[in-house]
């Protein structure tokens, strides 16, 4: 009963207040609301990529990334990616399946969980797998009939530090 109603509270607290960078609506320097998006939706964070590693055999591989920026957007069932490719806006929609937080393992091999969701998208053929925190987001994609996995890390925009970061 206890983790019912904590889960709620969690569920709620997210539709009502986002992880990072407060209300897009409320703050007018924040960045714009991309067209088109409904008024439901409540700003998480921007974001900067960071790395891109294809994991294949075993061994990891960095994948040469140009700069790509996101902003995550949320209703508390779905979360909206956006970026802008080649001058053009896009957004993937994923399906929120886990908002009571994310699993982190501390050096000592602890588990620890912070606030974070987690989603899922399967359009397209493709497995997506999303992990949000205030801080950063690890993206894992999951091509169809493949022995290959790709995981894209990128961090929030205002904490700088994070970006010097090594994965």
């Amino acid at each position: 009963m206890t983790s019912t109603v904590y889960s709620c509270v969690i569920f709620f607290g997210l539709l009502l207040q986002p992880l990072h960078g407060g209300d897009a609506l409320a703050d007018p320097e924040s960045e714009a609301r991309p067209e088109g998006l409904p008024l439901a939706f409540r700003h998480i964070g921007n974001y900067q990529l960071n790395s891109k590693f294809r994991v294949e055999r075993g061994e990891g591989t960095p994948v040469v990334i140009s700069p790509l920026y996101y902003q995550v957007f949320t209703d508390g069932i779905d979360l909206r990616l956006y970026y802008s490719v080649s001058g053009e806006d896009h957004f993937t929609t994923y399906q929120i399946y886990r908002s009571d937080g994310i699993g982190v393992t501390r050096k000592s091999g602890e588990i620890d969980l912070i606030a974070g969701v987690q989603a899922l998208n399967t359009s397209g053929e493709m497995i997506r797998q999303i992990s949000i925190t205030r801080n950063s987001f690890t993206m894992v994609k999951i091509p169809p009939r493949s022995h290959r996995v790709i995981i894209t890390r990128a961090f929030a925009m205002s904490n700088v530090d994070a970006l010097t970061d090594k994965p």
